[in-house]
C-alpha cells in the first residue's frame, strides 16, 4: 500500500463533515494516484460479493478492455449506505501495491473460492480487502465526527443505526468505528 498517499487522503478527510460525499473521496484517491476509475453497475450474487476492482493491469477482463482504466464493478440494487461504502472501499484499491492487486482472472477467481470457502488464509488480496474497510472508515468518519459519535454512543443518545444513518453506512461496520483499538489500526495504516 502507499501509505503516504493513504496519509494525505486521511488528512483530506479529516477537513470533511459526514456525511462525507463519495465523489470527494474517490476524486482525492484518483488525483494523488494519478489514475482513472469507472464504476459500472451488473448483477452481481450479494451473498458473495457486493462489488470488486478491475485493476487497468487486468487486460484479459472485457470490461477494462472496454473502458481502458481501472474499473469499480458494483452489484445492482445495493441500497445507498452499501453502495457509497463499497465504491470507496474499491476505489482504495487505487492505492494498492503490484502485489496486493488482484489483477488476473486466476487471482480474482481464487479470491473469490477463498472467501466462499472460509479458507481464511492471508494472501495479499485479502489483506489489502480487509485494510480498504479500515481504510474506508477513517475517510467516510472523520475523527472528530468519531469522537461525537462515540461519546453519544456511550452514552446511549444514539445508536448503531442512527450513526449508520448520519454516516450512510451499513450498520455492520459502525462498531468497528467504537473499538478500543480502533485510533491504533487507523495509525497503522500510515505509520512507517
Amino acid at each position: 500500500m502507499q501509505k503516504e498517499k493513504f496519509k494525505e487522503l486521511y488528512d483530506y478527510c479529516q477537513t470533511l463533515s459526514p456525511k462525507v460525499k463519495r465523489n470527494s473521496v474517490i476524486d482525492k484517491i484518483k488525483e494523488l494516484t494519478n489514475q482513472k476509475v469507472r464504476c459500472v453497475k451488473t448483477t452481481l450474487d450479494t451473498e458473495i460479493v457486493r462489488g470488486y476492482f478491475l485493476s487497468a493491469a487486468n487486460t484479459e477482463h472485457s470490461l477494462v478492455r472496454e473502458h481502458g482504466f481501472n474499473v469499480i464493478v458494483l452489484a445492482r440494487g445495493l441500497n445507498d449506505c452499501w453502495e457509497r461504502f463499497v465504491n470507496v472501499k474499491e476505489a482504495m484499491h487505487l492505492l494498492d501495491s503490484a502485489e496486493e492487486l488482484t489483477d488476473t482472472k486466476d487471482k480474482f477467481e481464487q479470491l473469490l473460492i477463498d472467501w466462499v470457502q472460509s479458507v481464511g488464509s492471508r494472501e495479499e488480496q485479502q489483506v489489502s480487502d480487509i485494510r480498504a474497510i479500515w481504510m474506508t472508515l477513517a475517510c467516510l468518519c472523520p475523527e472528530h465526527s468519531r469522537l461525537e459519535f462515540e461519546a453519544k454512543w456511550h452514552k446511549g443518545q444514539i445508536d448503531d443505526f442512527g450513526v449508520a444513518l448520519a454516516l450512510s453506512i451499513p450498520k455492520l461496520y459502525v462498531q468497528l468505528l467504537f473499538r478500543p483499538t480502533y485510533p491504533l489500526i487507523i495509525a497503522n495504516l500510515f505509520a512507517e
